[in-house]
């Protein structure tokens, strides 16, 4: 008895080891990627693809095995120069970029793929099973030119529209210049008249001395305009409004009725006394 339990214990031990490291060779995989296969319009500075795998590979001896395990394929198919990045602080992260230093240039509104091979391994030395790919185009450089041309165009176009805009409205705001006359040429209008030069100047002398007199007259008119009168006393226009010449009583009897009585005909004897003497 004691026997076929332990048989059944060891069995079971095999099993849950055995599902261990299935559970442990299927769940190495490329969890995501930027840009992602298919993207467009990216950018041709730094080209490259940020990798994400399920499982960490900063290991020694996984970077030092997966270091040929990235490529990347330009339009015509040749391999370009690539820099493995292994990240040591997010688990999983693979950074394959162009490398520039060695002369690569991107190429515009182009077809680049990359490829992880399938014998790329983790930490643990899970294989990913199979090649991955990302495929993804460079933007179009001369469109993009295009549409920054037309949107400085627009711009610059909207800044003038608003600055004429301004200036004719600050042109109607400023009051206009009353045009001047032009400066009296007796030679000129004894010409245009057939008159001698003599008649043309005692016709202008006596036109500027009638202009001269009606400005004389415009003047004093508005010098005899009258002038607005500064009412000091409201009480001589208006009925219900009553000058006061001292202040009101402080106490209750002297504000009575038969009191304010009192003080009115006594400011009113003051003011016809006062108007008496004047005459």
């Amino acid at each position: 008895m004691k026997k076929i339990s332990l048989i059944a214990i060891l069995t079971s031990i095999m099993i849950m080891a055995a599902s261990a490291f299935c559970f442990a060779d299927g769940g190495f995989d490329l969890v995501s990627s930027y840009p992602e296969d298919g993207q467009t319009n990216t950018s041709m500075e730094n080209l490259g693809v940020k990798l994400k795998f399920s499982n960490a590979m900063d290991s020694a001896e996984a970077t030092a095995a997966n270091a040929n395990k990235f490529t990347i394929y330009d339009p015509d198919g040749n391999t370009i120069p690539v820099q493995v990045l292994f990240s040591d602080k997010e688990k999983g992260l693979v950074l394959v970029l162009a490398d520039t230093d060695k002369g690569f240039v991107a190429k515009n509104n182009s077809e680049y793929k990359l490829v992880v091979s399938g014998d790329l391994i983790d930490n643990e030395g899970n294989t990913l099973g199979a090649d991955k790919t990302v495929t993804f185009k460079t933007y179009n450089q001369r469109v993009n030119n295009m549409v920054n041309m037309a949107m400085m165009f627009v711009m610059f176009g909207g800044i003038m529209v608003l600055s004429l805009r301004q200036n004719n409205e600050k042109e109607e705001e400023e009051p206009k210049d009353e045009p001047k006359e032009a400066a009296f040429n007796p030679y000129r209008e004894a010409k245009r008249t057939g008159k001698s030069i003599e008649e043309v100047k005692a016709e202008q002398a006596k036109k500027e001395a009638k202009e001269a007199k009606k400005k004389a007259r415009k003047a004093k008119k508005n010098s005899e305009q009258p002038q607005e009168k500064k009412i000091e006393n409201c009480a001589e226009l208006l009925n219900n409004v009553y000058h006061v010449h001292a202040p009101a009583p402080v106490s209750k009897e002297d504000r009575s009725v038969e009191a304010l009585k009192a003080m009115r005909k006594t400011e009113n004897k003051a003011s016809k006394s006062k108007n008496t003497k004047k005459k």
